[in-house]
């Protein structure tokens, strides 16, 4: 790493590896040192920021994509001298409500049946923009992804999820914070994200177009541009 680069940790969401920001990160300038990471299979946020937090830098910028945002957060708050900035990437930084969690779990009874791969290609429509459901190489890139992900994660991540806590309140300005949103994002609508990241104080927003909640993945230029000036504003 050169002098002038700076350190950003990218953390992947559900169903995802560190695959999903492969493009964004050839995208991104060479001032950037970007590293993507992979999500153990630990069946709680906290466990899951303690094991990357042993293994990354002093100081970094640290991106969170979907369950990735939770994991941040979790990074967050066990090592807030270490964050030098934080991106929410198609999250958001709230509790599940008792009737969501349960509604996760049940979902779990599919991977216990064996038919982890059937559940993650039924969502398939919920989860990218219409154009990207064409694009026959996109398309393979992620069913790939999904498989090497595997169900063990899936479970354990699923766990994590339900029963994160609400962390809204570590989004609090004082350091640089980007809210992302997809244009058609079902999961994390820009309305929702922008609803939350407004009461950040000093918070940038942005909307990546053409895209649904797979936008690292679909529009990854866009995303590699917004994580770029973002990481630029503290100069």
């Amino acid at each position: 790493m050169t002098q002038q680069q700076q350190q950003l940790v990218l953390v992947p969401g559900l169903n995802n590896t560190a695959a999903v920001f492969d493009s964004v990160v050839a995208a991104l300038p060479p001032s950037i040192q970007a590293r993507a990471l992979d999500n153990p299979a630990h069946d709680t946020v906290e466990a899951i920021a303690a094991a990357h937090l042993a293994l990354l830098p002093e100081r970094f910028w640290l991106a969170g994509f979907s369950f990735g945002g939770y994991v941040a957060l979790a990074m967050l708050e066990q090592a807030p001298e270490r964050v030098q900035g934080i991106a929410m990437l198609c999250t958001a930084p709230f509790a599940d409500s008792p009737a969501a969690a349960q509604r996760r779990l049940a979902a779990l009874e599919a991977v216990a049946q064996g038919r982890y791969l059937e559940m993650v290609e039924a969502g398939v429509a919920n989860t990218f923009h219409p154009d990207s459901l064409a694009d026959d190489a996109l398309m393979a890139r992620r069913w790939e992804m999904v498989r090497r992900y595997g169900p063990e994660r899936y479970a354990a991540h699923v766990r994590a999820t339900a029963a994160r806590p609400d962390r809204s309140h570590l989004l609090d300005g004082r350091r640089p914070t980007l809210a992302l949103a997809a244009s058609h994002d079902k999961l994390f609508t820009p309305q929702a994200v922008a609803a939350y990241a407004g009461n950040i104080p000093g918070a940038q927003q942005a909307v990546v177009q053409q895209a649904g909640h797979l936008a690292p993945m679909e529009q990854p230029g866009v995303v590699a541009d917004a994580l770029a000036r973002w990481m630029g504003s503290a100069g």
